[in-house]
């Protein structure tokens, strides 16, 4: 038996290295990595090899410094990850200021903070007395907290990329907690705010709270998951991360919260500006609210974007390299950004300028319709059958157009009508100066009928009449047209309307001809 258990032993000994359990103090990097990879492990026992518990009654080292090896390993993780890069790898601990002690960081407790230092003692390295001293404190301000002290063990054991498993499930408790209190208690506050602005005799505030009503869920949602997120005292790469998440979140909201101020203040000076057809002043007005709001957007879009980027080191890294060859890169993105810069300033141009503006009555691409929305990057006209044309904005400054509300918005229409030779003008003249005065989209200016054309067949006759928009005076000239038709039509049985003329020549005229046609007048001889 004696013999069998010492074959057992040795081929034991093979498979487990010697050791295993042994901290490596040799050098600071050494030590520190031993205490983190045995704590990992759960050989607390082991783990405390690499305190110092020199402080500690020799009666209480067996049961006190496993506990406080466990302790010390969740603040490290919480507030202390390592870079290995500054712990040195050499007996002597490198180029330390300290000899004998190399500082690893400082964890904040209350109005001071504790360093946290591995102190070299003969050939071995330790975590300090002073570190020693200080766990229980630390693991009362950074520690699992009343909950997770209190989780299964099974909770605890089970991590999936350094949080466990009660962790998790607070997180995600914590998630459904802030959308419940983002939808649910947002848009019952919503409803009630509604209820008081609706008996005021402004308007002004019930858009402030449609406007701010998106952007108060979001704040009240991050308030609720980034407090809930704090009782779960993640490990310091969890909780680095999660305050990435939150500082996204948190540009997200402000710049959402510049986007909706800027639409709100839009709004109201919109509705004071008014978009009257006869005031071309309010037209000019409304384009300069209109492209102000636009570059506003585009700066808050861009500054919250440029911050997003500034959250990640490598971009930081990226954008200092940029600067340092800010010759090159400027060439660069300015030749692969003169189109978007050109279109920028080509709708800053139109917002000075103004060659049309919202509201506008336009003919471009032989299309005429209403100015609608005047972007930084093009145009869109609305046209009378409904449909949108969008026009570039550079396309704009380039090609010619008309305008027919440059000045005001009063138009001239003109009625072409051809009728016979024999047509009686001033009946037509009377009539059509009865006809238009009773009609209400003339606007009692100009109303003239006049003979601007005769060819062959007929004579071309114009009527002008004026309205106060091009809206109206399309429908004016539409009903002109059909009642000088109509009337032509019933005057004297129609018989002035355009006609074709076939008439023979008198018969003497068709016999001359007939003769000085023919050479051979007479018979020739039987």
């Amino acid at each position: 038996m004696t013999a069998r258990f010492a074959v057992a032993w040795a081929l034991l000994s093979l498979c487990v290295p010697a050791g295993a359990s042994e901290p490596d103090l040799s050098t600071p990097r050494r030590a520190y990595r031993s205490f983190l990879d045995l704590a990992r492990a759960g050989e607390f026992g082991a783990a405390a090899g690499v305190l110092d518990l020199g402080s500690l009654p020799g009666a209480r080292r067996a049961a006190d410094g496993p506990k406080l090896a466990r302790q010390l390993l969740f603040v490290l993780e919480r507030e202390l990850w390592p870079d290995w890069e500054r712990v040195p790898d050499d007996p002597d601990g490198g180029a330390a200021a300290e000899p004998q002690a190399i500082v690893l960081g400082t964890i904040r407790l209350g109005e001071s903070g504790v360093p946290v230092r591995l102190v070299r003692s003969g050939r071995e390295w330790r975590f300090g007395p002073g570190v020693v001293a200080s766990i229980p404190a630390l693991y009362s301000a950074y520690g699992p907290g009343w909950i997770g002290e209190r989780m299964p063990r099974i909770l605890i054991e089970i991590e999936f990329l350094g949080v466990q498993a009660w962790q998790w499930i607070g997180l995600l408790a914590g998630l459904g907690v802030a959308l419940l209190l983002a939808l649910g208690l947002a848009a019952l506050a919503q409803k009630i705010v509604l209820s008081f602005t609706g008996r005021t005799p402004f308007t002004w505030d019930e858009l402030l709270v449609e406007q701010f009503a998106g952007p108060a869920r979001l704040l009240l949602g991050l308030f609720a998951f980034g407090l809930s997120a704090s009782a779960l005292r993640l490990a310091a790469p969890a909780q680095e991360a999660l305050q990435h998440v939150l500082r996204i979140g948190t540009v997200a909201l402000f710049s959402w919260i510049g986007i909706r101020a800027i639409g709100f203040g839009a709004r109201v000076l919109t509705e004071r500006v008014g978009t009257r057809p006869g005031d071309p002043a309010a037209r000019s007005r409304l384009t300069h609210v209109m492209v102000l709001k636009r570059v506003s957007e585009y700066v808050v879009i861009v500054l919250g974007i440029a911050l997003v980027l500034l959250q990640f080191e490598p971009v930081r890294a990226l954008g200092t390299s940029v600067l340092a060859s800010a010759g090159v890169a400027g060439i660069v993105i300015g030749i692969a950004a003169q189109r978007s810069l050109a279109a920028l300033l080509a709708g800053i141009q139109i917002s000075v300028t103004q060659p049309l503006r919202v509201g506008d009555v336009v003919v471009i691409e032989r299309e005429q319709g209403t100015v609608e929305e005047i972007t930084l990057s093009y145009v869109v006209v609305k046209i009378w059958d409904l449909r949108r044309l969008v026009v570039p904005i550079t396309k704009i400054l380039d090609t010619p157009f008309q305008v027919w509300t440059r000045a005001g918005s009063e138009l001239i229409g003109t009625v072409f009508l051809h009728a016979d030779y024999r047509l009686p003008i001033d009946p037509v003249r009377r009539e059509l100066e009865r006809y238009v005065a009773s009609r209400p989209e003339w606007d009692g200016k100009v109303v003239v009928l006049q003979v601007t054309d005769a060819t062959e067949r007929s004579v071309q006759l114009r009527a002008l009449v004026s309205s106060v928009d091009a809206s109206r005076n399309w429908d004016l000239r539409c009903a002109v047209r059909e009642q000088l038709i109509s009337f032509i039509q019933r005057l004297e049985g129609g018989k002035y309307l355009p006609r074709a003329r076939i008439e023979p020549l008198p018969q003497n005229s068709v016999e001359g001809a007939g003769e000085e046609a023919s050479p051979l007048s007479s018979r020739p001889p039987t």
